[in-house]
């Protein structure tokens, strides 16, 4: 199958979820002052530490580096996590049906569609739990990334690409997640085993994507850096005694862009590559077999929608059940005395 990137359509496809790329920027700058606030609580402790001891200094602001990114992952976890699904329930909806809801009414329509169809925010998580750990195994079991990278003698080039693919796997998780978007079959631990069945059958466009889509997230990040660094550059020049708040100021704020405007964008590729490249195509079972032979993630993912099943089913059951037969001597249709 041969790769295609989705960069031009993807530009065009933020483009026209622009209100949620405005909440998402938000959002950000808000994260981001607060990040502020905590490098200067932080940087205050560090410096009253470092009249004691100099190393006393250092270390805490290493570690407030370290907290820095706790923080993030813990408000990702929960409020950017689902601001991210909102999100890409809007851009699926553009993809198949190539048209969306109108400007007013995205975010609000994307947060609807969530929540209808993961009635509870721990069902989602767990999805997202397992289909990580799947994809890592596939990715891990038989992606060739050779097949990625054609050039000869590239070996310590595929070691690296290995690596980035690690990071890449948020991308591809996502977008498998979003087929529940598609199909309102009410099983969504079915629709995510589906889902990942289908990565393993043509996971080569939708790898290279999700790597090519994360390079280049850092590359933009470096790019952010520039454009934020020069003007910083040139205050600290002018004001020396801010050039280390300066340079937080100036990493914090690039981080940021990357977060709410890179990722969007590697997001919206990697949805365009995975639902375009599965198109028209059904769940193989030789795939379902290898995926169970090599991830406990996968097998308990196939368990959970069985489960799912059996439940449903159960209680249709339940509900369908005709009323006890009446006694000898009592009419279906009157009460027993007494």
């Amino acid at each position: 199958m041969d790769v295609k990137f989705y960069l031009g359509e993807a530009v065009k496809l933020v483009l026209k979820t622009t209100p949620f790329l405005w909440v998402r920027i938000g959002s950000y700058a808000v994260l981001g002052v607060g990040l502020l606030f905590y490098f200067a609580l932080i940087g205050g402790i560090a410096w009253l530490l470092a009249q004691l001891w100099n190393v006393l200094g250092i270390i805490v602001i290493i570690a407030a580096f370290g907290g820095a990114f706790g923080i993030v992952r813990w408000v990702t976890r929960y409020y950017f996590y689902l601001l991210k699904a909102a999100h890409a329930a809007v851009m699926t909806e553009v993809i198949l049906t190539g048209s969306g809801p109108d400007d007013a009414s995205q975010v609000q329509y994307g947060k609807e569609r969530v929540q209808t169809r993961f009635k509870e925010t721990s069902v989602m998580f767990g999805i997202d739990r397992l289909l990580e750990g799947t994809v890592r195994s596939f990715n891990r079991s038989f992606a060739r990334l050779m097949n990625l990278l054609p050039i000869p003698g590239a070996d310590s080039l595929v070691q690296f690409v290995r690596r980035v693919s690690r990071f890449s796997t948020t991308y591809i998780d996502e977008a498998i997640l979003t087929r529940a978007y598609r199909d309102d079959d009410a099983n969504v631990w079915a629709v995510a085993r589906d889902g990942v069945i289908l990565y393993a059958q043509c996971w080569k466009p939708i790898l290279a994507n999700a790597v090519a889509l994360t390079l280049l997230s850092y590359v933009e990040f470096l790019l952010f850096l520039v454009i934020l660094g020069l003007p910083a550059v040139l205050i600290g020049v002018a004001l020396p005694s801010v050039k280390i708040a300066l340079g937080i100021a100036v990493l914090v704020g690039a981080w940021m862009l990357k977060l709410a405007v890179a990722d969007a964008f590697s997001l919206a590729a990697t949805l365009l590559a995975y639902h375009r490249s599965t198109e028209g195509m059904t769940p193989d079972p030789t795939w379902q077999a290898r995926l169970e032979e090599v991830s406990d993630q996968f097998r308990e993912l196939k368990r959970k929608a069985m489960e799912h099943m059996s439940g449903a089913k159960s209680s249709d059951e339940e509900t369908a059940s005709p009323a006890p037969a009446p006694t000898d001597g009592q009419s279906a249709s009157q009460p027993p005395d007494g």
